[in-house]
């Protein structure tokens, strides 16, 4: 009740109100980003983003709705991370090879790693036709590498459910890659 209270505050514009509610979820959300970014100064810079678009978007929340305001909170959390790994272009250097590579710590000859950077590029072609959700589940699990748990807490949906965009989005690049191999013989 008291989180109804205070947002109700907020939305009538106190200032003090929002003070409030700002030191009450700012260690949440810094927790959530910085899981995210491993980074403390990025998570700084993005939960100042995401409390002022609250700040900016109160009003639009529904005190008597369904969705709690932590939730409210997470999914502005979550939609800004998205927008600035948008913006850095991050999603479109995922390289899953890059990152087989690193993990295994080979070092590939000349030869190889052209190959590698052809195969590479043509993934990451073929990665815009997956759907966004299935583009950011497996994103969020092979780069960022968190577990299907945490990306569904993030994405709000089951561990299931990210499972399966991930296996789907796979299948489908799967092939995607297949079909062009037999196509146009590029590989």
């Amino acid at each position: 009740m008291e989180d109804k209270e205070l947002i109700r505050r907020c939305q009538f514009g106190e200032k003090a109100a929002f003070q409030e509610l700002i030191s009450l979820y700012h260690p949440f959300v810094f927790r959530f980003l910085v899981k995210l970014t491993e980074s403390n100064q990025l998570s700084e810079d993005l939960a100042q983003d995401v409390f002022l678009k609250v700040i900016r978007n109160i009003d639009k929340f529904d005190i008597g709705g369904k969705a709690t305001f932590s939730t409210y909170l997470m999914t502005i959390a979550k939609n800004t991370y998205i927008d600035y790994l948008r913006k850095e272009k991050k999603l479109a250097v995922f390289d899953p090879l890059e990152h087989a590579f690193r993990k295994d710590e080979i070092i590939s000859g000349f030869e190889d790693s052209a190959v590698d950077r052809i195969y590479s590029q043509n993934i990451m072609e073929q990665f815009e036709y997956l759907t966004e959700e299935q583009r950011t589940a497996i994103k969020l699990k092979y780069v960022e590498g968190l577990t299907l748990k945490e990306i569904g807490e993030m994405l709000q949906v089951e561990p299931k459910t990210v499972k399966s965009r991930i296996h789907n989005g796979i299948a489908k690049l799967k092939k995607i890659l297949i079909r062009g191999e037999k196509d146009d013989g590029s590989f």
